[in-house]
């Protein structure tokens, strides 16, 4: 794995080096700076009762949650290995998604616990969903990429990580890219309708909100386990 980092790395001009290693700094910074704009954007959200505490945390924790493995699984790649080629373009993009992502957690965390605007708060549902859209998948594409640059050096072990992961990433970016062409207007209720009695806060999300954890239970993560099957299978 050594020799073969330093026989890409060999091959790369000063230009393409000095690059790459910007595009892996600023990255860094966007995903750390993504999640403190996000939590500080708490402290002034108009939060009245202990209701208003648990929607902005929750919300937030679930963001919190995608960002940050997200970042860790992307970080990976950047220490003791070389990406090399277009590939690195993709990080250019998923830093402004990651960026702007802040934004739509703030309006959305607003509008939900001042009911002033539904065409803005649809807006920023759409706009959330197509950040964690592209920065999900980002990290199936590198997954992907990695395990093809270097399928042959890399313990097998975690070659089946990367494909597992890379997969299931893969499919939730996907998920999240679906929802947020879903109207804002279908709410969870509506689609549960009096199967399930649920909470009256949980009913009224909207349903693109239920979508992305039905969506990641019955998809990305069946997806993932496939993906696992089917490097043991092709090993034995």
């Amino acid at each position: 794995m050594v020799k073969e980092n330093t026989e890409k790395k060999n091959r790369e001009s000063l230009h393409e080096r000095s690059e790459r290693h910007a595009i892996y700094v600023i990255i860094d910074a966007v995903f750390g700076l993504s999640l403190g704009l996000g939590a500080f954007s708490l402290t002034e959200l108009p939060m009245v009762n202990t209701h208003d505490l648990v929607v902005a945390i929750g919300f937030f924790g679930f963001s919190y949650f995608i960002i940050f493995m997200s970042w860790m699984m992307i970080r990976r790649y950047f220490v003791g290995h070389t990406i090399y080629g277009p590939i690195n373009g993709v990080l250019f993009f998923t830093g402004f998604f990651i960026a702007v992502l802040p934004v739509p957690i703030r309006i959305i965390l607003t509008q939900l616990l001042e009911s002033a605007s539904t065409d803005l708060l649809a807006g920023a549902f759409m706009l959330y969903s197509i950040c964690l859209s592209a920065v999900t998948i980002t990290v199936g594409i590198f997954s992907l990429v990695f395990y093809k640059q270097s399928g042959k050096t890399a313990p097998w072990k975690d070659l089946v990580h990367l494909v597992s992961e890379g997969v299931s990433f893969l499919f939730l970016g996907l998920v999240f890219l679906f929802s947020a062409f879903m109207p804002y207007e279908l709410s969870i209720g509506d689609v549960v309708g009096t199967a399930f009695q649920l909470p009256t806060e949980i009913a009224n999300l909207p349903f693109e909100v239920g979508f992305w954890f039905l969506g990641g239970l019955i998809i990305a993560v069946p997806a993932g386990i496939v993906a696992t099957i089917f490097m043991r299978a092709t090993r034995s």
